[in-house]
C-alpha cells in the first residue's frame, strides 16, 4: 500500500503552456493533485483546526468556508475567534506549503432584519491582516447577503438568463425548433435549477421573477 501511494505521488512534473509555446517540465516536489481523494486527506487537519476554535468548517475541493453563530451580545467574542482561526489557518497553510489568497478571503455577518443594527461595521482583521468584510460573497455561484432574502441571487440569475435568451433569439431562425432546446436548457434552465434548494421559502415576488425567465424560455421554444 505504501508503495502504491509512493508511485502515485512521486515522479510528477508540471509545465506551463501559452498558445503554441510550452515551458520545460519541472519536478513537483511538494503538494498533492487537487482532484484526488488524497487531497482531502492532505487538508483534513485544516478542518480539525477550525473546530478547535469552536467554529464549523465546510470544505469543497480547495475552498473552505468557516461558520459560526452567537447571540447579538457575543459578536465581539465571535469576531475574535474568527480572526484567531484565520491567523492559525494562515500559519498551517505556510507550514504545509499551500498558498492562501488574501484577495479571496470574505467575511459575512448575517442576522435577522431586527438585529441588523448590532452587526459589526468594522472589518474583521486578523493579526496577519488577511481577512476582510464583504457584503455579498459568492458561495458556489450563489450570491448571499446579510439578510437571507435571496433577492440579489435571484436578480443575478434572472439577468444572466435574459441575457442568454437575447443571444438565443438572435440565432433562432437558423435552428430547427427542437434544436432550440439545447441552448435553452444549457444557458437558462440549468442556471435556475442550480442550487435551487436554497430558494426554499423565498417570497412569491422573487419566485415570479424566476417564472418570467421560464415563460420567456417557453415562448422562445414555440417561436
Amino acid at each position: 500500500m505504501v508503495n502504491w501511494f509512493a508511485s502515485y505521488l512521486s515522479g510528477r512534473t508540471q509545465y506551463v503552456r501559452s498558445s503554441v509555446t510550452t515551458s520545460s517540465p519541472s519536478a513537483v516536489v511538494y503538494g498533492i493533485p487537487q482532484g484526488s481523494v488524497l487531497f482531502l486527506l492532505y487538508v483534513a487537519d485544516l478542518l480539525k483546526l477550525v473546530k478547535r476554535h469552536q467554529l464549523h468548517p465546510h470544505g469543497y475541493a480547495d475552498d473552505t468556508q468557516i461558520y459560526g453563530f452567537c447571540r447579538p451580545s457575543e459578536v465581539d467574542d465571535l469576531s475574535r475567534r474568527v480572526s484567531g482561526c484565520i491567523d492559525e489557518v494562515s500559519v498551517w497553510m505556510k507550514a504545509n506549503r499551500l498558498q492562501l489568497n488574501p484577495a479571496k478571503i470574505e467575511v459575512l455577518w448575517c442576522s435577522s432584519p431586527h438585529h441588523q443594527h448590532q452587526i459589526p461595521t468594522s472589518q474583521c482583521e486578523s493579526a496577519a491582516h488577511l481577512s476582510c468584510r464583504c457584503p455579498q460573497p459568492g458561495i458556489l455561484a450563489s450570491t448571499l447577503t446579510r439578510v437571507f432574502t435571496m433577492k440579489t441571487h435571484v436578480t443575478a440569475v434572472a439577468r444572466s438568463c435574459f441575457a442568454a435568451l437575447w443571444h438565443i433569439r438572435s440565432i433562432w431562425r437558423s435552428l430547427l425548433q427542437h434544436t432550440l432546446l439545447t441552448p435553452i436548457c444549457a444557458l437558462m434552465i440549468s442556471k435556475i435549477n442550480y442550487c435551487c434548494s436554497i430558494l426554499a421559502g423565498i417570497s412569491g415576488h422573487l419566485l415570479s421573477r424566476l417564472q418570467l425567465v421560464l415563460n420567456g424560455a417557453a415562448r422562445n421554444r414555440n417561436i
